[in-house]
């Protein structure tokens, strides 16, 4: 297992990628994208990062070079052969070969297209414009990286010892959570977190601790890269997107 504490410590790489495979997402993302790439892949759309919570300042959190980095790490990231076998031959929702074989093919030399990103007010306007089979695999990955950096820059002020206690606490707690939810015979738990999380480390433990404590009890993770690394049930059927741009469409 990791040592959460030290990796949190040790600043001594280049970079630490926030999202380390495009399989790093809600499966859900892939199910619609296939839709979308068949039915509408050339319709121009425009996704944007909206911080809710105006009264944290994320440009004055988050280094911008930080976030451009991370950014562009993500761009240079490709679907493996292994990544794609794996979406070619798994059954998912018990049907095998849910994905087509031409979608596959696309997604070989798929890459995340340019992103715009300017400062204003305090906050980021980060936008990712272009045909909306290309751009969706944005929203995922972008959350996940906002949300780690600044969490990143929380943890900067505390000590090593500081972060062995912090994340000893946070174990401890999923733990207990984890214990009450099997203890009351509650089946059908299943993970949502990747846009939300800590880390892709701490996400990994706990979709980990998850399975061990809950067994069977425990459905599946919608994060395809951990489903594939660790044979658990990928999960997830769409979210608001198509509706909403399909609704606009016929509107139009």
């Amino acid at each position: 297992m990791i040592d959460l504490a030290t990796r949190a410590h040790n600043h001594s790489y280049r970079i630490d990628p926030v999202v380390r495979s495009l399989l790093d997402t809600d499966f859900y993302k892939f199910l619609m994208l296939q839709f979308i790439w068949l039915h509408y892949g050339a319709v121009p759309v425009t996704f944007s990062l909206i911080n809710r919570t105006r009264a944290v300042r994320l440009a004055e959190v988050i280094p911008e070079s930080d976030l451009r980095a991370q950014l562009d790490h993500a761009r240079t990231l490709r679907f493996t052969k292994s990544e794609l076998i794996w979406l070619a031959g798994n059954t998912f929702y018990g049907q095998a070969g849910m994905f087509r074989p031409d979608f596959l093919a696309w997604l070989a030399s798929y890459q995340l297209p340019a992103y715009q990103l300017t400062v204003k007010d305090g906050q980021y306007e980060l936008t990712f414009s272009g045909p909306w089979a290309e751009t969706t695999l944005w929203e995922i990955p972008v959350l996940a990286i906002v949300n780690t950096l600044r969490n990143r820059q929380g943890l900067t002020r505390l000590s090593r010892f500081e972060l062995d206690v912090l994340y000893a606490q946070a174990k401890t707690n999923l733990w207990r959570n984890l214990l009450l939810v099997r203890d009351e015979g509650i089946s059908g738990l299943a993970d949502f977190g990747t846009r939300r999380r800590h880390d892709y480390l701490y996400h990994e433990w706990a979709v980990l601790a998850a399975r061990d404590v809950l067994g069977s009890a425990f459905s599946g993770t919608s994060n395809v890269l951990l489903a594939m690394r660790h044979d658990i049930e990928a999960i997830g059927t769409h979210g608001h997107e198509i509706p909403m741009v399909v609704a606009t469409l016929a509107q139009s």
